[in-house]
């Protein structure tokens, strides 16, 4: 009987090849290591807006490769700034071999942030990157931007300002026309230095102002002012 195909198989008999670091940026990330594990890394066919989807799955060191995606996703390249941008449809918090019972666990931030921290280096200054927190993973971001909250203090918004997309930010929490997929968060890379120090100087004004009206100073928004000091 022969043995079933791995989601990556089916996936390349399919419209999906193996992105090859001479003809696309994403294949730079294939065989980048994360933990005990590799990155492969799949494209896919264009978005209505001209994007190209992509999957990143996990191989061990036996060469199997997890049944599901680690991070799915879009990803835009142009002449301008702002027409460099990567999107994430889907973060998956665990991810499985298919001839393994156990999951493996990428919810700590540490790995998410080291996943993401590489395809956030394929973005060029001026970019951005949007991360949905439409998913049962991501509701503490959720709420957070519900009541209030600076993005840069949300659980997603601080992992993408430590990801260096956190010069700025747009809360994406309606589909104008329904067109713009799910809820999102934006952050945007600086688009050089001196631009950098003034954002920087935006975010701790906004951040005093916020924790201004707070009845105590002992919350996040005190440590990222530090480091937003530090950093620029």
């Amino acid at each position: 009987m022969p043995s079933k195909k791995s989601t990556v198989d089916s996936l390349l008999d399919k419209s999906w090849t193996l992105a090859d670091a001479k003809q696309h940026p994403l294949g730079r990330l294939n065989g980048k290591g994360l933990d005990s594990h590799k990155l492969v890394v799949l494209i896919g066919a264009k978005s209505r807006s001209g994007a190209t989807y992509f999957q990143v799955f996990l191989q061990n060191t036996t060469g199997k490769v997890t049944h599901q995606p680690a991070v799915t996703g879009l990803y835009n390249q142009g002449s301008h700034p702002s027409y460099n941008w990567i999107e994430i449809l889907r973060l998956s918090p665990e991810v499985s071999f298919t001839s393994e019972k156990q999951a493996m666990d990428i919810s700590p931030n540490r790995l998410i942030q080291w996943l993401l921290q590489y395809l956030a280096d394929l973005i060029p200054p001026g970019g951005h990157m949007m991360v949905e927190y439409d998913s049962p993973e991501q509701q503490d971001t959720a709420r957070s931007l519900a009541l209030g909250i600076p993005p840069i203090l949300t659980p997603l918004g601080y992992m993408l300002f430590l990801l260096g997309c956190g010069a700025s930010f747009k809360d994406w929490h309606f589909a104008e026309g329904g067109s713009e997929g799910p809820q999102k968060l934006q952050g945007y890379k600086a688009l050089n230095s001196q631009h950098a120090q003034l954002q920087a100087k935006k975010v701790v004004q906004d951040l005093t102002s916020f924790l201004g009206r707070l009845p105590s100073n002992d919350c996040p928004a005190a440590r990222i002012i530090a480091i937003a000091r530090e950093m620029f």
